[in-house]
């Protein structure tokens, strides 16, 4: 129902029109201005009415400055019809442009007619550009302006990162305030089959983000020479947990959404543990690395914390193709991660990439083949393909010819300068029938549909050779230690309830509710609460503390994790 409706209003109200986006077409890397400029030189239309009606109400008539945020081409659009009705109706306003999608496609942004929509536009975090602007817009004309552009005497300036002037640690910056936003008026519009797509849009989740930057900041096809991957900057499992201890109490809701490129396994574990010792019960999901870090303990620890899901990516099956990429991680290595998350009842999605350069058809159908065996085994839950996209502040676009391919001839004229054209010099180019035939039986399987059909039936005959992999891959492995490993010395978390003890008999619930018995000395349930987390003092004791640790094995089973 929900695509018809958006069918119909992309006829009789804007063809730009989507549920999650506004625009977007018009805005991917587009080398020029003039398909923009021809579509904010038209009358509104009637969606974009509706947007400015709410634009009057909301924004006061005397405002100084009006901040747009853009993180995602979708959004640019909406972005700059705001900025062209503040100057009619709100001309005293400063009108600033920032996020995600000016800091990495207009980093070399030269066309004039963007700043008859917006006075600035700010690159990479707004914590320093923001405060700046405010001091020229009080009368200090000497503060500097950092990684800013602006307008000056009809051409484009640009301020770079000014000397001696530093952002804010990322975790001295206040909790995201969502006062003003009605959330329990926001309504569920995506429904979806896949468990995980409907956890991502169905219902609100508050955004949050653990760490600035990537901890990993190392994958060749990633903007790791740009500031938001780069310079990676976490907050402490306290300082966190205040956070959504205080988006908590100002919205009421319990359900947080990390917006992390990938949260850092170790915060996320110590974050768990801080919730724990708290005694919250919120409910949580966002992007890691499958890192070997998240043992079948850690990954027990995260569930009680309250992970629901976590999304990864996986990226291509085949570990000649990850070591290109350098993702650092292996398929035994994911097949192990992913099995201790499904073991601690945590669902799983994984982000597949087509087309990487030096992929071959082989390296193509085996990743296939991989992703259902996990499908069938019941340890991944969710999937999507990307095709490969070459971007200017990616290492592969830095030196392509290790990669096998040569940048075509740039049509850069001032606007948006990311996403780069290549023709594939060594090795099989991408087709777009073998990547439909990808995201259909992805899909499929993600739906727990056609996981015994023949794989090379959902492609054209000839476009992919039969796996290489063996049927039983997956299985194998499962089998096998999981190759993660505690360094330094064990901790010992218990995550059932706390002991109780009398006349002989200790009583506990464990991990999962059920309440267990048993004849015992009062010593041991001294023991096992001195691993609760309500009586923790200075965290979870070591098990070196402990002079007798052959009770420890016995309750492992039940909710006594090594960490």
């Amino acid at each position: 129902m929900f695509i018809d409706l958006v069918s119909l209003f992309n006829v009789t109200i804007s063809p730009h029109f989507n549920l999650t986006n506004y625009g977007e077409k018009l805005t991917e890397s587009l080398p020029v201005f003039d398909l923009l400029a021809d579509e904010l030189a038209r009358p509104p239309n009637l969606n974009e009415q509706m947007m400015l009606e709410v634009a009057d109400e909301r924004i006061a008539g005397d405002v100084d400055l009006v901040c747009l945020t853009c993180p995602f081409p979708g959004n640019l659009m909406g972005a700059l019809v705001i900025g062209n009705w503040l100057a009619a109706h709100r001309p005293g306003a400063r009108r600033a442009l920032g996020g995600g999608f000016p800091s990495t496609e207009l980093r070399d942004l030269g066309d004039p007619r963007m700043f008859d929509s917006v006075d600035y536009v700010a690159l990479d975090d707004g914590e320093l550009p923001l405060p700046q602007l405010l001091a020229r817009m009080q009368g200090d004309l000497d503060a500097p302006l950092s990684k800013t552009f602006e307008r000056v005497d009809g051409k484009v300036v640009v301020h770079p990162a000014a000397t001696g002037c530093a952002a804010p640690r990322f975790g001295d910056l206040p909790a995201p305030d969502y006062d003003g936003l009605a959330m329990q008026r926001y309504v569920s519009l995506l429904y979806r089959r896949n468990h995980v797509s409907r956890l991502q849009s169905e219902g609100p989740s508050l955004k949050i983000t653990a760490a600035h930057g990537c901890s990993w900041k190392k994958c060749t096809f990633c903007d790791i020479t740009l500031p938001y991957i780069s310079e990676f900057d976490p907050m402490s499992a306290r300082e966190l947990a205040d956070q959504m201890d205080a988006m908590h109490a100002q919205t009421g809701l319990f359900g947080f959404h990390f917006t992390d490129e990938a949260a850092p396994p170790s915060l996320m574990v110590a974050l768990s543990l801080e919730l724990l010792r708290r005694g919250r019960s919120y409910r949580c999901w966002g992007n890691i690395r499958y890192d070997s870090y998240f043992t079948p303990d850690r990954c027990r620890l995260l569930g009680a914390g309250g992970m629901v899901a976590v999304t990864g990516g996986i990226e291509v099956g085949s570990d000649e193709v990850l070591t290109k990429i350098a993702k650092g991680i292996t398929v035994p290595q994911v097949i192990k991660v992913l099995q201790a998350f499904k073991e601690a009842r945590i669902l799983t999605h994984a982000y597949s990439m087509y087309g990487f350069p030096g992929e071959s058809r082989q390296d193509t159908i085996n990743s296939l083949e991989i992703l259902r065996q996990m499908a069938a085994a019941d340890i991944l839950q969710s999937g999507f393909f990307h095709v490969f996209s070459l971007t200017a502040h990616a290492p592969v676009a830095k030196k392509p010819e290790l990669y096998g391919i040569r940048i075509k001839a740039s049509q850069f004229k001032g606007f948006a300068n990311d996403t780069l054209q290549y023709e594939t010099v060594v090795g099989e180019p991408p087709s777009i029938t073998v990547y439909n035939a990808l995201q259909a039986a992805i899909e499929a399987y993600a739906r727990g549909e056609d996981l015994e059909r023949d794989i090379l039936s959902w492609f054209k005959p000839g476009d992919v050779p039969r796996p290489t992999n063996g049927p039983d891959l997956v299985s194998r492995v499962m089998r096998e230690p999981h190759p993660g490993a505690i360094k330094g010395e064990a901790r010992l978390c218990w995550l059932g309830g706390v002991p109780q003890w009398s006349r002989g008999l200790l009583s506990v619930g464990t991990e999962y509710g059920e309440v267990h018995s048993q004849q015992a000395p009062k010593r041991l349930a001294e023991q096992l609460a001195r691993c609760h987390p309500s009586q923790w003092e200075k965290g979870p004791p070591k098990l070196s503390t402990f002079e007798d640790t052959t009770w420890v094995e016995p309750f492992r089973a039940r909710g006594l994790i090594l960490i």
